[in-house]
């Protein structure tokens, strides 16, 4: 009896371990991020699926991994469309300059503090072509606006060597600062 019930907390303990790493998706989800993913980039290896939380604007998170070695994350909502504009598989093959890519979500969404709502437009361009300008090239992966006050922009560049840089630009699109 001390056995069974000792196998019994082990096994809780696990399962309980694993649902507080993200381990909480099915097979399927998980199949059906895996391929919406793929489909956003165009290809690659996915590495991780998670879910998000409540603190998150994405029900999956979808990290990829492309033949070159840069890694990106893929936002699902809970139809598993994606919410962000990953690069593609292809802009890691193409030796032409990299452009910005207009992202997919709706600025427009009633509840989302500017700094989860995606630059759109002018804005959009200006703020990738200063972002691209300080990294030396990339990828733009992700902007939003900022609700801090020392900086009203943020472009997220993925680098050609996979490295992933968050520019940070005033209201003038002057450099603030670069996370890496």
């Amino acid at each position: 009896m001390k056995r069974t019930l000792t196998a019994a907390v082990l096994g809780l303990t696990l399962a309980l371990l694993l649902s507080a790493c993200g381990e909480d998706i099915t097979p399927s989800e998980r199949e059906r991020a895996s391929e919406a993913a793929l489909r956003a980039t165009g290809g690659g290896t996915v590495i991780e699926v998670d879910r998000g939380t409540d603190d998150d604007n994405y029900a999956f998170e979808v990290e990829v991994r492309f033949d070159n070695g840069a890694e990106v994350d893929v936002e699902l909502d809970e139809n598993y469309k994606a919410l962000n504009s990953p690069p593609k598989a292809s802009d890691f093959t193409d030796s032409a300059a990299p452009t910005p890519v207009e992202p997919s979500a709706d600025p427009n969404i009633i509840g989302l503090d500017a700094e989860d709502r995606p630059l759109t437009g002018a804005i959009f361009n200006r703020a990738s072509a200063a972002a691209l300008k300080a990294t030396g090239g990339g990828k733009v992966i992700e902007t939003g606006g900022s609700d801090e006050r020392d900086h009203a922009y943020e472009v997220d560049v993925l680098l050609s060597n996979g490295e992933d840089v968050t520019i940070e630009l005033d209201d003038r699109f002057r450099v603030t600062e670069i996370d890496r």
